[in-house]
């Protein structure tokens, strides 16, 4: 209660703050050129030089300075206060759990259900799926009016924004805006390099799916239930590792890698800036934060000691990671969007796979290859199969959001279509309320929070695949891109340390190669284990 007092009154200063500083940003968007090169032509301002430069590329979007201020100050009662029900909502909703040994019905919080979702053994998956969905069926109608009143309101601000921008540049013939332009420049990307990369990954669309029906068939099914979308390889089950141990399995993993890495997460233990305790009201999954002032990040995760845990803590630490590197830097270059946001995460998790791969080799341990190329193989249909599917859920609300309310029933049949574009014939049935389960669809703060996570994952492989070949020259080049995240955009990125274009097909076809080779290992690892 006291902590969501606390977020209460700083989003309330936050927009305050939002609202006072605005006037300033509009006039500096909206200034002639002239002025703008002799207001950054000072050390203390130059700094801001990104920033002023990319909302000058959407100035003529801008509403005026008072309804700017106004919109910044409405916003910890409108979009904000959504995203701080569906928290509060995710928090509260408690599951009705029967546990299979005990036969005993229990109560868990949707953090507990969910990792009883990773459990081996099926039958508990299935439970825990369905108690996650009836908790979540109970608030169908609060969280489809978070939904349709987050839309609405991005949706009523881009139609304004449209009138703002024809009335400054031609009336009859300057386009609307389209709901995706704004998420697009936040993320510092075209929308050409998104088609190139959404159709790359559609014309690969079988090889995800082939690992999908070979998950099914090592599960004894035809098809993948969608309780087992998140489940470990159907071998005997993993030993739960303590903190410590998969906390050491990272490091040396790290350590591999590049020495400071290593030392980094040292840091992070010694500091105690891991929370990875399981407790009632604390919702799934993990993420990473940090204080601006003192520069220092914190991971927050349900660790639950399962080998997907460890591998979750190592893709947090290497948020961590990216955080780090920049801490010396201004405030304003420390900031990086969704889509560089996930390189130096999924680059550490793709280094600890690959350490623990290493090691199943050397020892001849069969099942930790396999349980390593599973993961792999579920990393792959996850970021190009569900979450296109959620990009391609996102868009059709959208669409029909501007003709009015959407209610529960037609959200899961978009959500339906959206499954079955993606996943195909490979799964038995479409979790269509995945809509209000998935936390991402109702964040305050962004709308679209799912390309990112596909683009990532490629571009973060395309630098991953470096490695080797720089070899010493690697580190400092990784570290350098890391450092200019704040300050570039991603094709910019691109050009200068990868020497590539993201509006055209190559580079993500290039890192498509790298995931047919994962595919293929795992199917070599599970023929040699579940079907020799």
């Amino acid at each position: 209660t006291e902590a969501r007092a606390a977020l209460s009154q700083l989003a309330s200063l936050s927009g305050k703050l939002e609202a006072i500083t605005k006037p300033a940003h509009v006039y500096l968007a909206e200034a002639s050129g002239a002025f703008v090169e002799a207001y950054l032509d000072r050390a203390h301002v130059k700094p801001y030089e990104f920033q002023l430069r990319q909302r000058r590329l959407v100035a003529n979007t801008l509403l005026s300075e008072a309804e700017e201020s106004l919109l910044a100050r409405m916003k910890t009662n409108g979009p904000f206060a959504f995203g701080a029900l569906y928290d509060q909502l995710s928090s509260s909703i408690r599951c009705t759990y029967q546990n299979s040994e005990t036969g005993e019905t229990q109560s868990l919080g949707l953090a507990q259900a969910q990792g009883l979702i990773r459990d081996g053994d099926p039958v508990k998956r299935e439970k825990a799926w369905r108690s996650i969905q009836g908790g979540w069926k109970s608030q169908e109608v609060a969280a489809a009016g978070i939904l349709n009143g987050l839309a609405g309101w991005r949706l009523e601000l881009t139609q304004q924004k449209s009138a703002r921008r024809r009335a400054k540049l031609s009336p009859n013939t300057t386009p609307d805006l389209h709901f995706l332009d704004l998420p697009l420049h936040e993320s510092r990307i075209s929308s050409e390099t998104l088609t190139s990369m959404m159709a790359a990954v559609h014309s690969k669309i079988e090889m995800p799916r082939r690992a999908m029906r070979l998950m099914a068939k090592a599960h004894g099914k035809a098809k993948m239930d969608p309780w087992d979308l998140l489940a470990p390889a159907p071998t005997k089950a993993s030993e739960r590792m303590t903190f410590e141990k998969g906390f050491g399995l990272i490091r040396e993993a790290f350590d591999a890698v590049h020495p400071s890495l290593s030392d980094f997460v040292d840091t992070m233990k010694k500091n105690r800036w891991i929370e990875g305790r399981q407790l009632l009201a604390k919702r799934p999954g993990a993420f990473c934060t940090g204080y601006p002032k003192s520069s220092s990040p914190r991971v927050f995760q349900t660790y639950m000691g399962s080998l997907v845990d460890v591998r979750t803590l190592a893709h947090e630490l290497g948020h961590a990671y990216h955080s780090w590197v920049m801490r010396d830097l201004p405030p304003a270059i420390r900031s990086y969007p969704m889509t560089i946001a996930e390189t130096a995460s999924i680059f550490a998790e793709t280094a600890f796979s690959d350490s623990l791969m290493a090691r199943a080799h050397k020892t001849g341990d069969r099942q930790m290859a396999l349980e390593i190329a599973w993961q792999n193989a579920e990393s792959a249909s996850s970021l190009l199969l569900n979450i296109p599917a959620r990009f391609d859920f996102e868009k059709s609300f959208y669409e029909r959001r501007q003709s009015g309310y959407v209610s529960p029933d037609e959200l899961g049949q978009l959500m339906a279509r959206s499954w079955e574009k993606w996943y195909g014939d490979t799964l038995s049935e479409y979790e269509t309320q995945y809509w209000m389960t998935k936390l991402h669809f109702s964040m305050a703060h962004t709308s679209f929070y799912n390309y990112p996570y596909t683009f990532g994952y490629l571009f973060s492989l395309g630098i991953y695949a470096l490695k080797d070949e720089l070899g010493s020259e690697f580190w400092p080049t990784y570290t350098a891109l890391l450092r200019e995240t704040g300050r570039m955009t991603a094709e910019e990125l691109a050009t200068k340390y990868l020497g590539v274009d993201l509006k055209k097909p190559d580079f993500w076809f290039k890192s498509l190669a790298i995931v047919e080779r994962q595919i293929a290992e795992f199917e070599t690892a599970a023929g040699r284990l579940l079907f020799s």
